[in-house]
């Protein structure tokens, strides 16, 4: 081995023909020293390569078509029969099911009938008996009756004619249908509050203190009024302004509700908006005045104004639960235009 002074390298003889160097100042290289490093060899790791290979082309997995398989024969027969037992049983349950609607709603017989006649006075009759059809149509709905028919009698009569179902109560029953239900809200005429306010033993007595020689004016009524107090005392007379402040026309809702004085109950209400500006401007203008609930032409309250109040009241008169509860229903369904009162009744055998 010789090492060329020049470029450092080693070289065996076959090599020096590749030096730049002729070769005549190259020295022995000593056998112990080691090699220099551009002699070093790659060591036996795996060599790096630089260009991937290209691998076996993708091939889709083989799509291998399932054996085909034989229904049991008894499967077959038993998925049969179920259809069969189900085919059966839809008309038998249907029948049922309708059957037993057909016994809950079965509907009753109207074997009760009333007839009721109007009150003369309606401006236009025709109109009259159409609005008292209504009212009790509505009235018989709230309560509950399931089937009914209230109809004009027919031609020229101010009658009407109720068929309905035995119900009951038929007392109450009338007595909701025959319920005027007019409520109004009045001035009471008198002194302001604190004074109390002003009422008469008799109905004279009120009508003189008006000073119209005996007759009651137009923007004048006399209404009869028992104190709450003393609900079976003798009833008095109490002169109030009309026409009303608002009437029932502007109730929005009514409810029995139980009252602060013990066990009575009374009837709390609600006016629409219209009614409740012109109650809150009256109210607002007459503080101190004293105010009246008026139901059916008779005085049921009375209470004196503390402050401004827009859309709510109460009706107090020592009402049981079922009577408020009525008359909310009753004032609920309207005011009957005039009077009404049963003329025939009779109930098929």
């Amino acid at each position: 081995m010789k090492r060329c002074p020049k470029c450092a390298r080693v070289y065996d003889d076959d090599g020096l023909r590749f030096c730049l160097d002729d070769g005549t100042n190259l020295v022995n290289e000593s056998p112990a020293e080691p090699a220099p490093t551009t002699l070093l060899l790659p060591g036996t790791e795996d060599p790096v390569p630089t260009m991937k290979q290209a691998g076996p082309p993708d091939v889709p997995p083989l799509y291998v078509r399932p054996a085909p398989t034989t229904a049991s024969p008894h499967g077959k027969r038993n998925i049969l029969l179920w259809v069969i037992i189900i085919a059966l049983l839809i008309p038998a349950v249907a029948g049922a099911v309708v059957g037993g609607l057909v016994v809950v709603y079965k509907r009753k017989p109207l074997t009760w009938h009333l007839v009721l006649e109007l009150a003369p006075g309606a401006t236009n009759r025709q109109d009259a008996v159409q609005q008292t059809v209504n009212v009790i149509e509505s009235r018989l709905d709230a309560i509950g009756v399931s089937r009914f028919e209230v109809k004009p009698q027919g031609g020229a009569s101010n009658r009407i004619l109720l068929n309905l179902p035995n119900v009951g109560d038929p007392e109450r029953l009338k007595q909701i249908i025959t319920t005027g239900g007019k409520l109004e809200l009045v001035h009471v005429i008198g002194p302001p509050s604190p004074s109390p306010f002003q009422k008469y033993a008799t109905k004279e007595e009120a009508i003189a203190s008006l000073k119209s020689n005996g007759v009651i004016p137009q923007n004048r009524r006399v209404l009869p009024y028992t104190e709450r107090s003393n609900f079976n005392g003798p009833t008095e007379w109490v002169v109030v302004e009309s026409p009303a402040i608002v009437d029932g026309s502007e109730l929005r809702n009514a409810s029995a509700v139980r009252s602060s004085y013990g066990e009575d109950y009374q009837i709390a209400f609600s006016l629409k908006k219209n009614g409740a500006e012109k109650f809150g401007a009256w109210t607002g203008a007459n503080v101190d005045e004293y105010l009246g609930v008026v139901l059916n032409d008779e005085l049921k309250s009375i209470a004196f104004i503390k402050g401004q109040i827009f859309d709510s009241g109460e009706i107090t008169g020592r009402f049981t639960r079922q009577s408020a509860e009525d008359l909310a229903l009753v004032l609920k369904s309207g005011a009957l235009p005039v009077p009404v009162t049963i003329v025939e009744e009779h109930i098929d055998k």
